[in-house]
């Protein structure tokens, strides 16, 4: 390795993109590799070793983060606005109230080719394709700069992704605007969108392609682990027990490596707000309805609290402690752990095609999985017995 570093160089690259954006002499391209991540490719001949995209790199530098200072319980109070969104609502709270004051907020959306994107836009028709889950990486392309130009302009700016999309665009900005509101998730881990491309492509029949797809239905599914896909004019539910793409990503098979050692998974957060899932609120709040779905929000910094304060009246709010929340978000506490065969996966779709490994991996091991989250303890425990005493 030479004695200068550059992004390409870099281990545990997150894709968030802030290097190609920084680079005022346009040598860093993102290219996928072979899993079909987004890493950077330096043009060397062109480098002038500025440095300024090791200075954005948010897995090179340390980053700035807080222990919340409040911590809540939150349904929106708007039926339609809540059974559209995954779980409590709030993003559409504050993307309103960020719109209202002339704002413009950036999320990700389904593009016409069902792939993952970050816009920006002040139009609630974009905002409402922003909600709802999407279980891949999104690619957010030239988006630092054009949050740059609107909050250079003086107008509020609501950004809204992953913890480590969060801190690229903060080290892209190189200042704290108090224009800018930023609201990252937690997070469990990004799969690939050449991996989410397969599947969409598997899902086709011989007259239609996928027209869209919905990570999380409520209006279908209620508030659960399920989703929707629609190919012509039929639509079916798609959950871990029926879907590869979903049976992979709820056993976290398929995430961006780095995800596993990923600096964010901490009580310490990177953004103003964090929003979540609040699982198992009701063994919290006693004789809640959680039918439509509630949020966990964490309200990190001081401008966070007054901004949340503005949307506090379009909410249904509870105090909660932030062992609450984490007792079902083990995300906030560590890492998701990488399992034995995530590399294996990759390189078997690869090899083999999507059909072919789902044919002979999925439709066997999902039973049996299931059937190992669903046994009570004392059974296994006596499987175990008896498996024990038939090796003697």
């Amino acid at each position: 390795m030479s004695e200068y570093i550059n992004v390409s160089e870099i281990n545990n690259c997150y894709g968030c993109r802030a290097c190609e954006q920084v680079c005022h002499e346009k040598v860093i391209s993102m290219q996928p590799d072979k899993e079909g991540f987004l890493y950077p490719i330096i043009n060397n001949d062109g480098c002038i070793k500025c440095g300024k995209c090791l200075k954005v790199c948010p897995a090179f530098n340390h980053s700035e983060m807080n222990v919340p200072v409040t911590t809540y319980a939150a349904q929106n109070k708007n039926i339609n606005v809540l059974l559209d969104s995954s779980s409590g609502g709030i993003f559409s709270a504050l993307a309103e109230e960020t719109v209202s004051k002339g704002g413009y907020v950036a999320g990700c959306v389904f593009d016409e080719n069902i792939k993952v994107i970050h816009v920006l836009s002040n139009n609630m028709a974009d905002i409402e394709k922003m909600r709802g889950s999407k279980y891949v990486q999104s690619d957010t392309s030239n988006i630092y700069s054009q949050v740059k130009e609107c909050l250079d302009l003086g107008k509020y700016v609501l950004f809204t992704g992953t913890p480590c999309q969060i801190d690229g665009l903060k080290r892209f900005l190189r200042k704290d605007y108090q224009n800018l509101i930023t609201v990252d998730l937690i997070c469990h881990g990004v799969p690939s969108p050449l991996l989410l491309s397969k599947y969409i492509e598997s899902e086709k029949d011989k007259k239609w392609s996928v027209s869209w797809l919905r990570f999380r239905d409520k209006r279908r599914n209620g508030w659960a682990f399920q989703g929707s896909i629609c190919c012509g004019n039929k639509v079916k539910t798609i959950s871990a027990l029926n879907n590869f793409y979903y049976f992979l990503y709820y056993k976290n098979s398929i995430n961006r490596i780095c995800c596993y050692s990923c600096k964010y998974s901490s009580e310490k957060r990177v953004s103003d707000i964090t929003l979540g899932d609040f699982w198992g609120v009701e063994n919290v709040i006693k004789g809640i309805d959680s039918t439509n779905g509630v949020s966990a929000c964490l309200i990190n910094t001081e401008k966070g609290k007054e901004f949340f304060k503005s949307i506090d009246k379009t909410l249904n709010l509870y105090n909660v402690k932030f062992e609450d929340i984490a007792r079902f978000n083990g995300n906030l506490l560590e890492p998701t752990k990488l399992p034995e065969d995530r590399t294996k996966i990759y390189k078997d779709i690869e090899n083999d095609g999507w059909r072919a490994v789902e044919k002979r991996d999925f439709k066997p091991r999902r039973v049996l999985y299931f059937l190992s989250k669903k046994t009570p303890k004392f059974i296994k425990k006596g499987l175990k017995k008896l498996l024990h005493k038939g090796k003697k």
